[in-house]
């Protein structure tokens, strides 16, 4: 119980799935980058006795507790009134508290609803977490070597009082670390097989955590290296890293907080490139991923979402017979559609593809998740043939990304324009 952290939630909404519990991985991310371990993250009903049963479970494993939501002031707010029954506390109108609560609501010309009120009452003996962003005030406990933070559930409300208050109090009395964290981006490959690759896996792994985290985009290898002596935390990183990168450098794209789309603008902007996209099966998602990049105007020329047969021959030029001799779904004619594409557009790279997302529409010789992606530039043209598993969204996404990095490994391997 030397450093561990248990947060709990409060929500009948995160259990019925209605929201993602994204205070939890906020508040699990923070802390980890600060050195401090996350051992248990709990979800408990908006009701007393569960809350009270969470409480003392956390009680007796964790050396913090940090709880988020039920501070609110209706009837199913009950983290605070819970929180004085378990410390065997009481609640106290405080008037500086109630100021405060009256001045957000007149700031906005509003008067202050008497159920609000209640937002005043603060634990007796707890200490004040202030709250820039809102009128539920933090509450924090410092009781038997154990530290108990209650925040509101409002993530910007919440994510405020972790940085002001919560991690410089945890640093303070010692519990954070050195930690160093490294993630390899990849893309195009599995886990298990990104695994097999790695011959010096076990080396690497006697001087860092490796974590594998499978994502549309591909399988980020996160390295972990922890210690108390900095220098030494940065070469143990280092090292794990000069293990891993040879066996696996034909799959990485970036870095760290890198996107794949980043990486291919940045690629193509550093090239002087513009690039052109014909979509069937993806309904305009990699022109979407492309252009979510600040900037993408620099490099991006045009989309074209040529879903019927009819628009591939009308917008690209794809033959109408070699529609109906080779399918919709072929190289050939993904192939023409790259180039059809390029010869109508002022792209120096184009992407295509056509096929099959389901969860209708598959044969035994051309199933659900058979995809053909051509990459065209001036010089060649060529397709590649791929088979993804999963419902439609996955694998459309499982699609884009392939063809974002398909599009990445043919960009650095043309001569730069500039």
């Amino acid at each position: 119980m030397e450093k561990s952290v248990e947060i709990i939630t409060v929500g009948d909404e995160i259990l019925t799935g209605q929201v993602v519990n994204t205070n939890a991985a906020y508040i699990g991310e923070r802390l980890t980058a600060a050195g401090i371990p996350v051992e248990w993250m709990t979800v408990v009903r908006d009701q007393r006795q569960p809350l009270l049963d969470a409480f003392a479970t956390a009680a007796a494993r964790a050396k913090v507790i940090l709880v988020t939501g039920g501070l609110g002031p209706t009837p199913d707010d009950v983290t605070k009134p819970c929180l004085v029954e378990f410390f065997n506390d009481k609640l106290v109108l405080r008037e500086d508290l109630l100021k405060k609560v009256e001045k957000r609501f007149t700031d906005r010309g509003l008067k202050l609803p008497e159920v609000s009120r209640g937002q005043a009452e603060f634990p007796a003996s707890a200490s004040e977490i202030p709250n820039p962003n809102g009128t539920a005030t933090g509450i924090h406990y410092s009781r038997d070597g154990r530290e108990w933070f209650a925040l509101p559930g409002v993530p910007y409300e919440m994510q405020a009082m972790i940085e002001d208050y919560v991690l410089p109090r945890l640093l303070k009395i010692g519990l954070g670390g050195q930690v160093v964290i490294r993630i390899l981006r990849t893309s195009g490959i599995g886990e298990s097989f990104l695994l097999e690759r790695m011959t010096r896996f076990d080396e690497a792994a006697s001087l860092v955590d490796v974590a594998f985290l499978p994502r549309y985009f591909g399988v980020d290898v996160k390295l972990s290296s922890r210690g108390a002596e900095p220098t030494e935390v940065e070469w143990r990183l280092k090292e794990a890293e000069k293990l891993l990168l040879p066996d696996i450098e034909e799959y990485l794209y970036g870095y760290d907080s890198e996107t794949l789309p980043q990486v291919v603008g940045g690629l193509l902007r550093e090239k002087v490139f513009r690039v052109a996209v014909a979509e069937s099966c993806t309904g305009g998602l990699i022109a979407k991923l492309i252009t979510d990049v600040p900037g993408s105007s620099d490099y991006f020329d045009r989309g074209a979402v040529t879903y019927s047969n009819q628009a591939k021959t009308e917008l690209l030029g794809v033959p109408t017979s070699m529609i109906e001799d080779s399918g919709a779904v072929s190289a050939s004619v993904a192939e023409f559609m790259a180039r059809g594409l390029l010869e109508r557009s002022n792209a120096d790279v184009t992407v295509s593809v056509t096929g099959i997302a389901g969860p209708t529409g598959g044969t035994p010789q051309k199933p659900v998740g058979l995809v053909y992606i051509a990459i065209a530039d001036r010089s060649a043209c060529q397709a590649h043939e791929l088979r993804f598993i999963g419902d439609r969204d996955t694998i459309r996404k499982r699609t884009a990304a392939a063809a974002l990095k398909l599009l990445y490994d043919r960009v650095k391997n043309l001569d730069s324009k500039g």
